[in-house]
């Protein structure tokens, strides 16, 4: 805790995590634990106690213990991919969790009404919104016009856009292309759009996108730090990116303590890493300052 209480006193804000809570365990991060642990494991990460028993007060004791004061927690549209249990389970567990969690609630942009529902969610908390359309039902890229409603609602509720821009964020790479982000932040300047996933495995072309386009945040939780490409967004910590990027475990995928640490070992100075791991994410989901 030393040396994350000298860089960020009042605690550090993980944006993007999935404890064993009930609006993930049925979904297949949870249903299938030991697929996630091995791929936990493949990346060189340690697998903790907690993480190997889907152990919500182990997690919670382990985000204390590393210093996380807040996490975001997002919501998942049902799909017939992945699953998805909605927004309920996830304000439910701000509710229970009010200290810690806050949430980003999700849509599916192809349903009636998905623009519509928007400024209510806003009401009830929802810190952003999770678009993940090539998880849809029908699989769609994340500039089709289709989706541009929703885009529109998002920029006009003054919430962004969380859209699930790299991995495994459709039926093959193309639904990963950074070009595709570049589109949506073009056609919606007003619009802040955070590339969940940061693009990967186009790192690169991912972050040329952030370099020209000044709406566009990087969040590649999972895959940063760890896989290839872990250069290029240190680099683009440190220089044009540390006002734009986002620390998160990417949890279970990532173990808290370890992601921390590697964070903490990349040479960053104090300022860059209290940006990335607390004041970003203040600034950007309105949370409060002092906890």
């Amino acid at each position: 805790m030393t040396d994350v209480m000298r860089i960020a006193p009042e605690g550090i804000i993980d944006a993007r995590t999935r404890p064993p809570i009930a609006a993930f365990v049925d979904d297949r991060t949870y249903t299938n634990l030991a697929r996630t642990l091995r791929n936990t494991a493949a990346r060189g990460w340690t697998i903790t106690p907690a993480m190997r028993r889907a152990d919500l007060d182990g997690y919670l004791a382990e985000s204390r213990q590393a210093g996380i004061v807040r996490a975001g927690v997002p919501a998942r549209a049902p799909n017939r991919w992945w699953g998805g249990k909605g927004n309920d389970p996830v304000f439910a567990a701000r509710d229970e969790h009010p200290d810690l969690f806050f949430v980003y609630a999700a849509v599916d942009p192809f349903r009636a009404g998905a623009a519509e529902s928007i400024r209510g969610l806003v009401d009830r908390g929802a810190k952003g919104i999770v678009l993940e359309p090539g998880i849809s039902d029908v699989p769609a890229y994340v500039d089709d016009r289709a989706i541009d409603p929703v885009y529109e609602a998002c920029a006009a509720a003054g919430v962004p856009a969380l859209v699930m821009g790299g991995g495994e964020t459709g039926p093959d790479l193309s639904f990963s292309d950074p070009v595709r982000i570049d589109r949506v932040a073009v056609r919606f300047p007003e619009l802040t759009v955070v590339n969940v996933h940061g693009g990967w495995p186009y790192a690169q072309a991912a972050l040329g996108v952030a370099f020209r386009r000044s709406n566009v945040w990087m969040l590649p939780d999972v895959y940063f730090p760890g896989l290839p490409g872990e250069a290029d967004y240190v680099k683009g910590i440190a220089t044009f990116l540390q006002d734009r990027f986002l620390f998160a475990t990417g949890y279970p995928f990532c173990p808290v303590q370890e992601t921390i640490d590697r964070y903490l070992g990349f040479g960053l100075s104090d300022e860059v890493l209290r940006k990335v791991m607390r004041e970003n994410a203040v600034r950007l989901f309105g949370l409060e300052e002092s906890r």
